[in-house]
Parts: structure tokens; sequence; C-alpha cells
């Protein structure tokens, strides 16, 4: 990083100084992406909801290690008979003056527990009592030992609002058929109000005066465009047009540290990238012989296939090239910051070229195969870099890939509304950033029923898993907790379930007049950003 210019210094200087009552300012800042939907129920994209946590609060939140921290409910505690008690914080108004009431909480988790996006993590819970105003107990179909960790995945609403505006039930982000109100339209109880939402454009904040937190930065106004291209973004931030940008290209990182003025701050991502390969099908999809035959079987389902794919791919050359180092390389659904990441686990594979063709001709792919590979562009640092490079190394054993380049809402809803992918690149974490629910949305067989396997793209199924994931989620003795999260990841390994990449790191930069921390849910919290004069 680069040392802190005089501008910098100074400005610190007179922050020290001055009251918590610092001259309001506005904040610009730009990212790659738009969110899409102000909804918080609608989708588990974890773009659109760092920017919806502005205005919408959860119950339980996140500090700025991700440590769980008291939200819209003081404390929770778990009563036994697979029930959690939730005691609700008193006084808390929604934007529109509204009291909240234990009625909204309850309205709120039986909402989101219906959504597509959102069954995998609360799916199981079977009621949500209303036990007195300010006290609620939610009842699960079975003990849930991380309920409070997904409690930092669950949003409240006005459901008196909700019924006002049509929204009860949560739209479907899928259908293009309607515009649901919640689309562009919010009404939370977070420290910013959105006073409007442009889907695919700009979204734009004010303070909210009336928050019951306490505001530590000075933003009263904050705006936030979607600038898909890296280069337009990265000369709005050096021209002035914003003060801070996400996804910073990581070729320009050094000519930002470089520059006078400016600032980068980096910091571990709760995510991991992966290429997810068809375990489902008969017949693959987009995949063919040399001579542009379709294959008469699915060649992703043989398990030497999946491992001669991995063998191939070298993710710490990827690290190091595409990501220039700004990345930790992987092997296994996790990584640093999920509760439950086995560290010592975590050892890849050498490339072994010769091997993955021997498993190859094992299979019966002496000559390998032709494949297509969807790639979600704008969604995630260096995607295309990171697709085209794999394709490269993918050609050195036999299997050509045509990268298939798509915008990140048309890559969605080909995940969304099939998945109609049978070998793509991917993000995955599951949703609160413990790997039981990563086992539950990305590795779990699906079940429309139940909710599980939700965001489990690949269609790849494991009873194993399946069975290892039964165990955790009812167990609250931290050792055998232990235990079972490192049978999970060692079957997700040994079967594999997808070609594990690393871990993005987040990089921001900034005006160096701001201050803002990193976090590894990818969120800019407007309420802690402090603009200097």
């Amino acid at each position: 990083m680069k040392k802190l210019s005089l501008r910098t210094l100074l400005s610190v200087a007179i922050a020290a100084t001055l009251p918590f009552s610092a001259a309001a300012e506005t904040l610009k800042y730009a990212g790659s992406t738009a969110p899409l939907t102000f909804d918080p129920h609608a989708t588990n994209d974890f773009l659109t909801t760092a920017i919806a946590r502005q205005t919408y609060e959860s119950l339980v939140e996140l500090g700025p290690n991700m440590e769980l921290i008291p939200g819209l409910a003081t404390a929770w505690d778990y009563k036994g008979d697979a029930t959690w008690r939730l005691t609700l914080r008193e006084g808390v108004e929604f934007h529109d003056g509204t009291l909240m009431t234990a009625e909204d909480v309850a309205f709120s988790i039986l909402r989101q527990s219906t959504s597509r996006r959102y069954k995998s993590l609360f799916g199981q819970i079977t009621a949500a009592n209303v036990v007195d105003d300010m006290t609620v107990d939610i009842v699960t179909s079975a003990p849930d030992a991380v309920m409070p960790v997904k409690l930092s995945r669950l949003f409240v609403m006005s459901k008196a609002w909700a019924d006002t505006n049509g929204v009860l039930d949560v739209p479907d982000l899928g259908s293009d058929s309607t515009e649901a109100y919640s689309l562009r339209h919010a009404n939370g109880t977070g420290p910013m109000i959105l006073e409007e939402q442009i889907p695919g454009e700009k979204t734009t904040f004010v303070k909210n005066d009336g928050w019951w937190g306490t505001f530590s930065g000075n933003v009263d106004r904050a705006e936030y465009t979607a600038i898909g291209s890296a280069p337009t973004r990265l000369a709005a931030l050096l021209s002035g047009e914003v003060d801070l940008i996400t996804d910073v290209p990581l070729q320009d990182i050094e000519r930002i540290e470089s520059t006078d003025g400016f600032a980068v701050v980096e910091g571990p991502q709760r995510l991991f990238m992966e290429l997810e390969m068809d375990g489902t099908r008969d017949i693959a999809l987009a995949t063919y012989d040399k001579e542009g035959n379709p294959l008469e079987a699915n060649p992703f389902k043989d398990v030497r296939v999946r491992k001669a794919i991995a063998l191939a791919v070298d993710s710490e050359a990827i690290v190091e090239r595409v990501m220039r180092g700004h990345a930790k390389a992987l092997s296994m659904p996790s990584a640093p910051g999920f509760y439950g990441y086995p560290e010592d686990m975590d050892v890849r594979q050498p490339v072994d070229y010769e091997q993955a063709k021997a498993l190859l001709a094992e299979a019966g792919y002496p000559d390998g195969f032709a494949t297509t590979l969807n790639c979600p562009l704008e969604r995630y640092v260096n995607a295309e870099e990171i697709c085209r490079a794999s394709a490269s190394l993918l050609a050195r054993i036999g299997i050509d890939v045509s990268v298939n380049a798509m915008v990140w809402p048309e890559f969605a809803k080909m995940l969304v509304n099939g998945p109609d992918s049978s070998f793509h690149l991917i993000g995955a974490a599951g949703n609160s950033g413990d790997v039981q629910d990563t086992f539950a949305a990305v590795l779990h067989t699906r079940d429309t029923e139940s909710g599980l396997g939700q965001q489990n793209w690949a269609m790849w199924s494991s009873p194993a898993l399946d069975d290892t994931f039964a165990e955790l989620v009812s167990s609250f003795d931290p050792e055998k907790r232990t235990e079972l999260y490192r049978q999970g990841l060692k079957i997700a390994q040994d079967e594999q379930h997808a070609v594990y990449l690393h871990q993005p790191f987040i990089t921001w930069a900034m005006d160096d007049v701001v201050n803002a921390t990193v976090r590894a849910d990818s969120a800019v919290v407007l309420s802690d950003v402090t603009v200097a004069e």
C-alpha cells in the first residue's frame, strides 16, 4: 500500500478534533453491477444484499470482522424443542415512521422462509410465533445450531407496507411479466433511506435521522452507480466523478497507489470461485466430440473426468497471473473467514496433465471432447480472464473449451430459470458464511420441497454429503460439528463436486479524503463512512 499522503494525514488530524456532528457530506461510489431488486427477500445475490443492507436491517447484524452483534434482535436464546427465542429491540421505526412490532418480525421471518433464493437457509422454519410485543419464537422442523448466524441474513419488512403495496408474497425475480413495487421502493429500519432506484443504473440514499443506531460517519447522502466497464469505472474515480469504486481492475492497482490523492484498500472476501460441472443430465448441454457430434453420455457425471479437469486447471497460476496475487488458491468449497473452515485440509493436489489425460482415457475420452464454458461478465473480478485461462489449460489435456461470455443479468437468469448450463464459472458461499449453509445451499442434492440445494447450479448429488449435513444441522456439540465440517468437505474434495479456484480479495479504491472499511461481505456501510471536508 502507498504511504499516507499529507492530505490524508491532515484529514485524519482534523477528523480527530471534530465532534460527532461533523459536517454532513455526499458520497458518490460505483461498482461493476447494479442491485437486482430492493426486495430483501427476493434474491441472495451478495452485491444486491450489500446495497439493500443500507436500508433493511437483519435481526442479527455483522460487525466489521463478521462477528455476530445485536441488530433488530438484542438477544437470541435456544429454548429447546427446535425453538429459538428472539428479544426484539424497542423503539425501532420504519422509514415511514411506524413502529416495528413483533408482528412485522414474524411476518418477515415467514415471508423470507418462502423465498426461492432463501429456502435452503430458512425453508426449515415451520412457525414464527409472537410471544409478546417484544418477543418472537422461531420454530424449525429440527434443531438448528447455527440459527443465529443465519439470522444475519433475515431482513425485517413492514407487514402493513407490504400489504398496502401488494408485496405480501416474495416477487419472482426471474419473471419479466410484472414489476413488483419492492423492486424500486423500500421501507426498512436502516441508517439510510432509499430515495431513488433506477434499475440497472443508479441508487440514491439519504440519511435516516430517526435511526436507532449511532452514526460513526458523516455521510448524509450517497449515490451508487453501476459502471460495468472497468476502465470507465477507474476513469470516474480519477476524474472525481465518484469518490470510491469497488471491483478495482487489478492491473490498475499500482497506478492508483502511485497517484497522489488516492488510496487502495483490500481484504479477503467471504466467497470462493469455482468451475461447476453438470452432475445430473444424461446428455450434457453444448458438449460434443471433436467432430461436433453430440456425446452419448454426459462426461461431467464421471468423477474421473471431473478429477481430470481439476488436475489440469492450475488455480495457483490463475491466482498469480490472472488475479495478480489478489486472491488465495483453494482446494475446497470453503475459505478463510467461513465458520468451519479447516485450514490444514486446504492443500491443493499438484497439476498433472499426464494423469489428467490418463483419467480421461479411462473414462472413455482418450481424445478429449469439446464443450462450452458459460462465463459471467462484470460480476466477478477478471471473470472472463479466468474463463479463458481455464480454457487454455484444459486444451492441454484435449478438452476444447469455447468461452460464452454473458452479462450478469442474462447469466443469473440462465441459472435461476434452469439451470441451463453444464459448465460454468460461479462465485459461491451459501448464505450466512457458515460451512453448514454452504452444504445446504451449494452442495446438497436439490430438493424443491425443502429448498435444500437451491444454489446447487451444478445439479451435483452425493448421498454421503446429504447424510453428513443432516447430522451437522442438529448438532450443538462444537467438537462433533468440527468433525462433520471436515467430513463433508472431504467428500466434496474426493468426489470433485467442482473445480475449486480461489478466494478473491475485495479491492476498493477511493479518494483519500474517504475513510471506509473493507468488509468480507462486500458492503460499503454508509453509516460508518467518513468524508473529510
